[in-house]
């Protein structure tokens, strides 16, 4: 026995994909249809089929079936998603058209902002792997690093002979590398920055 649209959404809506993929196979064409009327191009039209279902399945609990067809109602959530589409479009195009110009960088510039972007990633292991140093360390590969003394003259800073300040840098350097090489991979479920809408 076919099952009403009602029936599948409230299936769906209850976890069921199944029911879901069937609801999806019987409209497809139709909503299908509906955006190649409304969209400029296959990426828009595929974008408005898909978000028109998601959109679907989202809202499959509170759907209210009178004679247990959803076209219509599949069709009005395409329609708020071509509305929407468009709005954005719009927004884009305004804004786009108080720009004088799309803002390009040089290689230099691009090599800069790319070093920024890495530096900003590992910045956290590499602070966290820096509190992790002995303080004597620490304050061996900043004498070096960030003041520009060699390691003889921040041996002599810290009081340890030339030889040992060496020998302690090379391994702090390693360590260290260890985080520069191997960086910890983006957590999918911080935020990522992002530059005002």
């Amino acid at each position: 026995m076919t099952r009403t649209d009602g029936e599948l959404l409230a299936a769906a809506a209850g976890g069921d994909s199944a029911a879901f993929g069937c609801f999806y196979r019987r409209h497809e064409r139709r909503v299908l249809g509906y955006a190649v009327g409304y969209c400029a191009n296959a990426s828009d039209v595929a974008d408005l089929v898909a978000e028109t279902f998601l959109q679907a399945l989202a809202s499959a609990g509170r759907y209210q079936s009178t004679d247990g067809n959803a076209l219509p109602w599949l069709l009005g959530i395409a329609r708020h998603v071509v509305a929407r589409q468009r709005r954005s479009f719009a927004r884009r195009q305004r804004l786009l058209r108080r720009l004088d110009a799309v803002p390009a960088f040089s290689p230099d510039e691009a090599d800069a902002v790319d070093a920024a972007v890495d530096a900003a990633r590992l910045a956290p292991a590499l602070t966290k792997a820096l509190s992790d140093l002995p303080a004597k360390d620490r304050e061996l590969l900043l004498l070096v690093a960030r003041d520009g003394l060699d390691p003889a003259q921040a041996g002599e800073a810290l009081g340890m002979n030339p030889n040992t300040a060496r020998v302690r840098l090379s391994r702090v350097r390693k360590r260290l590398r260890g985080v520069l090489t191997d960086p910890p991979l983006p957590d999918p479920h911080q935020e990522a920055p992002h530059a005002h809408d």
